[in-house]
């Protein structure tokens, strides 16, 4: 008995050492797991921090596969998931980073309460995720609930100035431009009470707000944050940091605006190097450098190249990004306007509609980014002879951009000037110089007088008053627009061709035949080498060198520009443009003078189609096609139908011009002439009496102008 019972006694005691040893070893390889965890998940982060991502990879999933054992395993994941989401963040990765939030998120509200203070933090988390995803409302509701319970925590003190500040970065995506400039603010106050103000935090916030001050058209403000913000950061960083990049971006952007193109470009390569070096192939980041490459290879007319860097920044975008991401409209559209640029109309309006839907998904209607779609669409339905349509889509461009940048904004201006353009083509030259006036003014009180942009303002002047008889004061502005673009572009840019073809035109009214062929010569030289032989713009210029021919009575030179002129027309836009009707017209006009009067007469029928067709009733161009055919039928003998047209071209003259305008005093000219010849002298006296008086209040005037 006493045996047995010794034995039972140490049974007990080696079952309980048993289980003794049993706990101590769940404890020990419970410890064991967690420290593997800790571990992993420090060095994880690390390597994210030193962007060696496949290693942060490597240990996260490490980390993972720890915590799944271990109790409270729930907690653990959270972290984990949490961590997860940084990295590939970091990666560019937004999409797969957005999942991971999302299960940290629902791991919190699940067993820490939605009121937790990590759940707070990781709410925040998720909504700055969604901005990089493009979902920024979606983002917004979370951000303003994160950054409202942040406040009333005062362990979290810490984080309110990064949740401050992303809040207003996404509603600066939204365009809600003041709001955010607020939020920055008080972000950046933030960190100065919390002691950070040299961190991360107060920097971020300072230059988003920059940024902001920026999108505000508040340039030298914005410099000057910029340049302070991108010295702490290559102290605090290093000068070939991303941070530092990112500054270098910021900065080239607002030199850009400015028109300070070649510096634009000198920082754009700097932030491009370092992404280059530092960020996976199609980071976004890194994307968004390749497209800053492209804009500003527009800016300075090397469209080639530019369009080779836009749709390669297409496609990677697409790839990394998805297809409906805002970053993927904008790509679409810098697309489309370089298409839109080389004739391809029709594929451009398919990325703007794209674009467009993406961008109303995104940011709704009432956004700025909506508003450059919309205006960009309106430029290719204008070059499509869809003008009514354009006219619609400037003007709700433009309320679009009042309504969000206010009325004294830059970008204001561009619309002003586009609808004046358009005003220009629907021959409502009076109210286009008013559109482009106050366009100039408003743009002058916010990047003053000498932006390049302000050149083509002023060459849209110059072609207002050119159509208006006023060509010394169009001289003057095409003048003014040519020596800005001399101070900011370099040679070979499209935009002297533009300037000396309008100078052409003036000089050929004013018949300084050599000064215009000069000109011309020049003017054709750069848009074939800028934007190719092939173009629409190349075509315009050949009809306007074949017009200076046919003015000096040189028709072999006349009929080979203007055959080269229709034959590029037909090729790219189908020979039925508005801009072609004015080589068809000139070739009619050769043709008369050639007497092969049924080929002048097919021309000119042609020409009457389209313009009645395509422009308001008595727009001025249709006086064009009719003085020519008054004039066919003089020389036919047909001279009942010859004074027909006639008065018809005159009348349009006479509502669409002012009465001294050069081209109704030709009209009188001519039909005096014939009903001379028809032997109505007293018709004919009074008709050339007013012509005389035309022409002699339009010298009157243009001297006053000299």
């Amino acid at each position: 008995m006493p045996n047995t019972l010794n034995f039972s006694v140490i049974a007990l005691l080696a079952l309980g050492m048993a289980v003794f040893l049993s706990v101590v070893a769940r404890v020990w390889l419970q410890r064991w797991r967690v420290r593997k965890w800790v571990k992993s998940l420090t060095a994880a982060r690390v390597a994210r921090r030193q962007r060696n991502f496949a290693e942060a990879d490597r240990l996260l999933e490490t980390a993972l596969n720890a915590a799944k054992s271990l109790s409270r395993h729930w907690k653990i994941k959270a972290a984990t998931c949490g961590e997860y989401a940084a990295l590939l963040r970091a990666e560019g990765k937004f999409g797969e980073a957005e999942k991971y939030l999302r299960e940290e998120l629902a791991l919190r509200e699940r067993f820490d309460s939605p009121r937790a203070p990590e759940t707070v933090v990781a709410t925040s988390r998720l909504a700055t995720v969604l901005d990089d995803a493009g979902k920024s409302a979606d983002a917004e509701p979370l951000h303003r609930h994160a950054v409202g319970r942040i406040q009333e925590i005062p362990m979290l003190k810490s984080e309110a100035a990064y949740a401050m500040n992303n809040y207003a970065r996404c509603l600066h995506k939204l365009g809600r431009v003041t709001e955010a400039e607020d939020f920055y603010k008080q972000s950046m106050e933030m960190a100065k009470q919390d002691g950070t103000s040299d961190e991360p935090p107060s920097a971020n916030s300072m230059n988003n707000l920059a940024v902001a001050s920026s999108d505000n058209a508040r340039y030298s403000e914005a410099e000057a944050l910029h340049r302070e913000v991108l010295a702490a950061r290559q102290r605090e960083s290093g000068a070939e940091s991303l941070p530092a990049a990112a500054s270098l971006t910021n900065l080239a952007s607002v030199k850009m605006r400015q028109g300070e193109y070649q510096e634009a470009e000198e920082l754009f390569s700097k932030a491009k190097e370092i992404r280059d070096q530092e960020l996976p192939e199609d980071h976004p980041e890194r994307l968004s450098a390749l497209n800053n490459e492209a804009v500003i290879l527009s800016k300075q007319g090397r469209f080639e190249e530019a369009a080779a860097l836009h749709a390669e920044v297409l496609m990677r975008r697409e790839r990394s990004l998805g297809p409906k991401h805002p970053d993927v409209a904008m790509s679409l559209m810098n697309v489309a306007m370089v298409q839109s640029s080389y004739g391809n109309l029709a594929t451009a309006e398919k990325n703007l509609d794209r674009a467009l839907d993406i961008a109303r998904a995104a940011f709704g209607e009432q956004h700025p980014k909506t508003a450059d779609v919309l205006n960009n669409l309106a430029v290719v339905y204008s070059k499509q002879d869809r003008l009514d349509e354009a006219a619609q889509l400037y003007r709700r461009a433009l309320r679009i951009r009042e309504a969000t940048v206010g009325a004294e904004h830059p970008i204001v201006a561009s619309s002003l000037g586009n609808i004046g353009t358009l005003e220009l083509r629907l021959g409502k030259y009076g109210e286009a110089e008013k559109s482009f006036q106050r366009a100039f003014a408003i743009a002058e009180r916010t990047i003053g007088a000498v932006h390049p942009e302000q050149a083509q303002r002023l060459s849209n002047l110059a072609i207002a008053n050119l159509n208006l008889g006023h060509y010394n004061s169009a001289a003057d502005f095409a003048e003014r627009a040519l020596r800005i673009r001399e101070a900011k572009l370099k040679p070979g840019h499209r935009d002297f061709a533009l300037s000396w073809l309008n100078f052409a035109n003036i000089r050929i009214e004013q018949e300084r035949f050599e000064d215009a062929a000069e000109l011309i010569a020049k003017a054709l030289e750069v848009f074939c080498n800028s934007v190719g032989r092939e173009n629409e713009l190349t075509a315009i210029c050949l009809s306007n060198l074949g017009r200076l021919h046919l003015a000096q009575n040189r028709r072999e030179e006349a009929e080979n520009c203007l055959a080269e002129s229709l034959a590029i027309h037909k090729r790219v836009s189908g020979g039925t443009s508005l801009n072609a009707m004015f080589a068809v017209n000139r070739m009619a006009d050769l043709r008369i003078e050639q007497s092969r009067y049924d080929e002048a007469s097919a021309l000119l029928e042609e020409t009457l189609e389209v313009r009645c067709r395509k422009l308001p009733a008595g727009h001025a161009n249709l006086a064009f096609s009719l003085h020519s055919l008054g004039r066919l039928h003089e020389r036919q003998g047909h001279m009942a139908e010859a004074e027909n047209f006639y008065r018809k071209a005159l009348a349009i003259r006479e509502a669409a011009l002012p009465m001294e305008h050069p081209h109704r005093a030709s009209v009188l000219e001519d039909l005096a002439k014939l009903l001379e010849v028809r032997e109505r002298a007293g018709e004919s006296q009074e008709l050339m009496t007013m012509a005389r008086v035309a022409r002699e209040q339009h010298a009157a005037s243009e001297a006053a102008c000299r």
